[in-house]
């Protein structure tokens, strides 16, 4: 009896010992583990050329050529679902890597573009963190950008990408960065008026008053439920998409066109 209180006792000091260790500190085998998934970003095809310039009010699409074997994205696309379930250290990882050049994947949008392997990085760390923006309804472009909080400092006002706020908070852990961009999300909607806010885009028709209440109000309702889960649990809430509303990942031997036809 006392060898197993014993074992125990040990077994709780070292779930403490762990607890504690700082965000940094990421086992030698999950390290590889990361860069291994973080290598697999880069796809074995080469950039497909994008026809048209949106800036010169061309259409801007991406046509895959022949050569281009969709098979090959499979294993990119599998990376970035992986990456997304990893725990809060991956994110100092990804960011690691953000200035890699080799192509990734291309998103379909209103604007097709190509995806480079340091941005899918990005991409992927910021949605760690506040991928659960994809899962609302969109109402207003004013509902992005809420997160990070602009600078206090009167001589910079400029936002602070999420990336850097990341870096000089990330001790106090992602879920209480989580619960921080919720709160302000929360706000937002709490207040957003259908004639005062602007559409989501500025080619866009504003929604009408009813159809922009209920997607708010719905929004706030998930928004809540989000934060309680978190609060409740500690960690932070696990998106499984880096995939909005208005543009996706395409390429894939599944995947289709859905805008810019």
């Amino acid at each position: 009896m006392r060898t197993i209180l014993l074992i125990f006792a040990f077994l709780l000091f070292e779930h403490a010992l762990h607890a504690q260790q700082p965000i940094d500190a990421m086992p030698d085998r999950t390290r590889k583990r990361v860069e291994i998934l973080i290598e697999q970003l880069a796809s074995r095809n080469n950039t497909p050329p994008i026809l048209g310039n949106a800036r010169r009010g061309e259409d801007q699409t991406i046509r895959f050529p022949e050569s281009y074997d969709k098979s090959r994205q499979v294993l990119v696309y599998n990376a970035i679902q992986t990456l997304l379930a990893e725990d809060d250290a991956a994110i100092d990882l990804l960011l690691e890597h953000e200035e890699d050049p080799r192509y990734s994947y291309s998103v379909n949008s209103y604007v097709d573009y190509n995806v480079t392997v340091g941005e899918a990085c990005r991409t992927i760390a910021e949605a760690m963190l506040i991928g659960f923006e994809n899962e609302l309804h969109v109402v207003s472009r004013s509902q992005f950008g809420l997160f990070p909080p602009r600078e206090t400092s009167p001589a910079d006002k400029s936002a602070m990408d999420l990336a850097t706020y990341w870096r000089k908070n990330k001790s106090r852990g992602a879920a209480k960065v989580q619960i921080e961009a919720i709160d302000a999300m929360l706000e937002y909607f709490k207040n957003a008026d259908a004639q005062r806010e602007p559409p989501w885009h500025p080619d866009a028709r504003p929604l009408p008053a009813a159809e922009f209440n209920r997607r708010r109000d719905l929004n706030i309702k998930t928004l809540i439920a989000m934060r309680q889960l978190i609060s409740e649990t500690g960690k932070r809430y696990r998106t499984n998409t880096i995939e909005g509303a208005h543009y996706c990942i395409f390429g894939l031997p599944w995947s289709a066109r859905k805008f810019n036809k």
